[in-house]
């Protein structure tokens, strides 16, 4: 059986230029002779960068079809292919190069939106937030203009700014309560200083300081220190921390029970009855 291929030339002068000129757009240098190497180097690249341009959402798809295709060619047929699609090619490269830098500046904003978005599970903004976040996703449109993203990020930060603000109060005022519980009670009046001491320190009675939230970076930086949950969780601890330190103190204040030695008496001899007449353990008899 005969196969047949069909002869394709070499390119012209103006070709060459024409290919080394693409290639460089992607930082490929191409030696004389050595077009085809090249051209492999470029596509392999290209298609690397179409990745890096839609390479989840919610970043747009890139199609790189074309691309695979000419992967596919080899030699002077490639080489040819490529110039003919030279144009094509250039604008593709162009377009996901723009959006590969896009994604690049908008990926780390996006990200921080999410983790906002987890801690503000709960609030009611974090809902209406989570609708929007969920069209950018569907509709792959994270490099939309205007970008959708900072207004998002500030009404979710303005949320967690109010809600870590009545934590605090709240928390203050639990301990504040507890406090004043302890400055009122009798049992904890009689302690030492170091006794009292001692139980606010194993009863954690000291309340959290307050942190700055001002900004976004330190509203993440509270949070991810301590989950909005675990702050409700320390809230209905604080009367439990209250109470068992008052019963602490009252084992303190118990009278300690002290083992009292009894002496004993002197050996006496004790007599033994018989017929009537006492005997005694040494075996005399008294009259």
């Amino acid at each position: 059986m005969a196969s047949f291929y069909v002869d394709v030339p070499p390119l012209n002068v103006q070709q060459r230029l024409d290919l080394k000129a693409l290639f460089q757009k992607l930082g490929v240098t191409t030696q004389n002779g050595k077009e085809s190497e090249a051209a492999a180097q470029f596509l392999q690249k290209l298609l690397a960068l179409a990745e890096s341009a839609a390479a989840a959402p919610p970043t747009g798809a890139s199609d790189a079809q074309d691309v695979r295709a000419l992967q596919m060619l080899s030699g002077n047929a490639q080489l040819l292919k490529i110039h003919e699609q030279k144009d094509q090619v250039a604008t593709k490269l162009a377009t996901w190069k723009k959006n590969a830098e896009g994604i690049a500046k908008r990926r780390p904003v996006w990200e921080r939106l999410l983790e906002f978005q987890d801690f503000a599970i709960g609030l009611p903004e974090a809902e209406s937030c989570a609708k929007s976040i969920a069209a950018i996703i569907d509709g792959r449109s994270l490099l939309a203009e205007p970008d959708p993203v900072p207004e998002l990020t500030k009404q979710l930060t303005i949320a967690l700014r109010i809600d870590l603000g009545k934590l605090h109060e709240d928390l203050a005022a639990a301990f504040k309560a507890g406090d004043d519980t302890l400055a009122g009670s009798q049992v904890w009046g009689r302690l030492t200083d170091e006794q009292r001491a001692t139980l606010v320190s194993t009863c954690q009675l000291k309340p959290p300081a307050k942190e700055s939230i001002g900004t976004d970076d330190e509203i993440l930086t509270a949070l991810r220190s301590s989950h909005r949950a675990d702050r409700r969780n320390l809230l209905d601890a604080v009367p439990q921390r209250f109470s068992r330190a008052l019963e602490e103190a009252s084992r303190l204040l118990e009278p300690k029970a002290q083992r009292v030695m009894v002496p004993v008496p002197p050996f006496i001899a004790r007599p033994n009855w018989t017929n009537g007449l006492p005997r005694f353990a040494s075996g005399s008899r008294q009259s």
